[in-house]
């Protein structure tokens, strides 16, 4: 961590200041709804097991705090024609951070029946992949692959409105020839919800 000193007013004392030399991760929250199963231990003091299951809509909030936290649980696999990310393997790291002990009621990796998004500023999101990600090649070439991205995460229904805008910013940005349909409906669709 570097740290500087200033002059005070009229004393001339000094006094150090710090700023953070890292760069702080982008602001990114997954949120999570549905359902799960609750499991506990009926009558603990007995000799024989007995778990209870008990059905439950959860809503989970989980603000994501580094790149390393991002790739282990959205794990997005940026392939072409592959799926962007599993949302049963997502809810699964989800539930295994809530207290307690929950599973999701279908045991697909693949398919999660609960509603599932990302959320974070447009400014976020270019930061995560323009900054954090170790994309090679400079300015247009990594534009362009973060484009790329984005339109995956929200052809995925993972990500939203800022990412959509994110990806249109860097397009007009750095002239980037890639398809926008996905982001222009994307931000269509929300401004018709407004």
């Amino acid at each position: 961590m570097a740290s500087k000193t200033s002059k005070s007013g009229q004393n001339g004392e000094q006094h150090p200041e710090t700023e953070s030399t890292e760069a702080q991760f982008p602001e990114l929250t997954v949120q999570a709804e549905g359902t799960a199963n609750r499991l506990r231990r009926v009558d603990e003091s007995s000799q024989t097991d007995c778990l209870e299951t008990v059905e439950v809509e959860l809503v989970i909030e989980h603000e994501i705090d580094s790149l390393d936290e991002w790739k282990d649980l959205i794990d997005p696999t940026f392939r072409k024609n592959r799926r962007t990310g599993n949302k049963g393997a997502i809810i699964d790291g989800l539930l295994d951070r809530v207290e307690g002990h929950y599973r999701r009621q279908s045991s697909s990796k693949v398919e999660a029946d609960w509603d599932l998004t990302v959320t974070g500023s447009s400014v976020a999101w270019r930061r995560l992949f323009m900054e954090f990600y170790q994309l090679r090649g400079e300015g247009y070439d990594r534009a362009g692959k973060t484009v790329i991205r984005l339109r995956q995460l929200v052809n995925a229904d993972l990500a939203g409105t800022n990412a959509a805008l994110a990806g249109l910013e860097l397009v007009n940005q750095y002239d980037i020839d890639e398809p926008t349909d996905s982001f222009v409906s994307e931000v269509a669709e929300s401004t018709n919800d407004d």
